[in-house]
């Protein structure tokens, strides 16, 4: 190859470090799906606080409500007052009674459903942190329980959303209603449910059903405030579909938020800091010991150098000094002379053309193996 112009190729260079390849989220549109059950279990968590405090006060509003119109119908009949007649529950009375007892037992049941959301919630968060998600049966399982999640907390809520809205509205009007029928004939029964609620009814009692433009009367606008805001059930159910309206943009296409989001979730799967599971994979050729595999490259040689004892039996044996060619210490040296360290091109000329020819019948030294040339 001198011969033409041509420099030698150097021998391949034998990678050191094992090769990565970038793959992200091992799961990312499971791991989206567990963000979005994370944000539903938030949702749900702000209802079932709100619904629990309205099914206690409710509850405190209907007691004190049905004692007071009871204690009212006896009071009436022991001190009779001509002016005012005896007390009567009327029909439409009993009507409202049956609302308040049917809204207090839906809120009720609002509640125990909203735990029965996190038992879905649960079910699917452990198929998530403890098993593999990414293929065979425990994917089909884990995406159903999702859809059984998602279905169920939506269903939910607008259910009872539906349910209550009506009740929501009404009863507060209705319950005043209520109390301006029956004060008159009860007005120091009224002591009790202020103690209670820690309020005052400041009324004109002919006129109590004035009293609300009392700003001194605190009572009512405690009652009132015991019933579920018909705005509030609006917004549970709007903030209940906020975390599935983000899942379904997140999981449309694979972004840089959503792989962000994805490597987020899984950063808390148990083991993933010591497993380092993993944004980066080993090529399939990297042995489970650590050792890259290199095929026959494995063994480094050189031109000059000690032997390799490894491959000590392959190599031919050394000629002993009498034969010796001497051209071919000669072609060595040209070669580095003209071609520089590993085969790069070299400014400096060769210094063999200004050797005398005597010199290169000098014999050979042998160091440990080693052919060596005075050159």
């Amino acid at each position: 190859m001198s011969s033409m112009g041509l420099t030698p190729l150097p021998p391949p260079r034998v990678p050191t470090q094992p090769k990565v390849t970038f793959k992200g989220a091992r799961t990312w549109r499971e791991s989206v799906a567990m963000f979005m059950l994370v944000g539903l279990s938030l949702a749900v968590f702000v209802s079932a606080i709100c619904t629990a405090y309205y099914v206690y006060r409710n509850r405190e509003t209907y007691e004190e409500l049905v004692d007071y119109m009871d204690k009212t119908i006896s009071i009436s009949k022991i001190n009779f007052n001509a002016r005012i007649g005896e007390y009567k529950i009327h029909q439409k009375e009993h009507d409202v009674l049956g609302d308040q007892e049917t809204y207090k037992t839906a809120t009720l049941l609002m509640l125990f459903s909203e735990c029965g959301c996190y038992v879905f919630i649960a079910v699917a968060v452990l198929l998530y942190m403890w098993t593999d998600v990414s293929q065979g049966t425990k994917k089909i399982l884990y995406w159903f329980m999702v859809a059984v999640t998602i279905v169920y907390a939506v269903i939910q809520i607008h259910v009872f959303a539906f349910f209550l809205y009506p009740y929501s509205s009404a009863l507060p009007n209705q319950t005043e209603t209520l109390l301006n029928h029956a004060i008159p004939y009860n007005p120091g029964g009224l002591q009790q449910m202020e103690q209670r609620f820690g309020c005052t009814f400041d009324l004109d009692l002919y006129e109590a059903y004035k009293r609300r433009n009392n700003p001194k009367n605190t009572c009512d606008p405690e009652i009132e405030s015991s019933f579920y805001p018909p705005w509030l059930l609006i917004t549970m159910g709007a903030l209940r579909l906020v975390p599935i309206v983000i899942f379904v943009l997140l999981v449309v296409k694979r972004t840089p938020l959503s792989e962000w989001v994805a490597q987020l979730m899984e950063s808390y799967r148990p083991g993933a800091s010591s497993a380092k599971k993993r944004l980066y994979v080993k090529k399939q050729d990297y042995r489970n010991t650590g050792t890259y595999q290199t095929g026959d490259y494995g063994a480094k040689t050189t031109t000059f150098g000690a032997t390799n004892s490894a491959h000590e039996a392959d190599r031919p044996p050394v000629p002993s000094p009498g034969p010796l060619d001497h051209s071919i210490s000669y072609n060595n040296a040209a070669y580095f002379a003209t071609s520089g360290a590993y085969g790069s091109p070299s400014t400096r000329s060769s210094e063999i053309s200004r050797i005398d020819a005597i010199d290169l019948t000098r014999a050979a030294h042998h160091n440990s193996g080693t052919i060596m040339s005075d050159v």
